[in-house]
Order: structure tokens, then sequence, then C-alpha cells
């Protein structure tokens, strides 16, 4: 589990919007973070999920891409803060190629 002060600096919360698994070891712990507003948390988790889909994508292409995207993780979090935009397929919202 990557360390990070119970309260999140500016700089801590610039840096999930930009390399979310940086900060935070799961999509839920996003969920959680207290020092967060429901946007920022949906700003961090779209970014997670668009970062997952780039890993995915290398995959598929035999480029590898280190370890395996955490997409389901990432929706089940965003359908916990954005019920209205629950993915029912497990696809996600995000292009898959682009």
């Amino acid at each position: 589990m990557k360390t990070f002060a119970p309260r999140l600096t500016k700089l801590d919360v610039e840096k999930a919007r930009t390399t979310p698994n940086s900060v935070f070891d799961t999509p839920m712990e996003v969920v959680q973070a207290e020092d967060l507003s429901r946007e920022q948390k949906i700003d961090i988790l779209k970014r997670w999920e668009l970062d997952a889909r780039a890993l995915q994508r290398a995959s598929d292409e035999s480029m590898g891409g280190g370890e395996a995207p955490p997409l389901d993780a990432v929706n089940e979090a965003l359908a916990i803060l954005d019920p209205a935009n629950k993915v029912e397929d497990g696809f996600g919202t995000a292009p898959t190629k682009i």
C-alpha cells in the first residue's frame, strides 16, 4: 500500500489527477478519500479508466504494459459516485481505440 498522509495535499491531488495509481492503491480508496470532492473523485477515476484502457490496448497488441488494468474496480467505483452513468456492459465509457 502506498503511504500518504491522511489529509491529501494539493500536490497529492494534482498527482492523482494525472497518475491515480501513484497516490492510491485501489479505485475504492479514491471513493473513500475525504479530502476530495465528488467531481474530483470522478475526474481521477476517469483518468484511471483511460490509463487502464491504454494498458489493455498495449497488452492486446503484445506490447506489454505492466500489471493487469483494474477496469472492473474503476467501473465499480464510478458507479458508486455516479449511479446514473453506471456501466452495465463492463466496458466503461472511454473509447478502447483512438
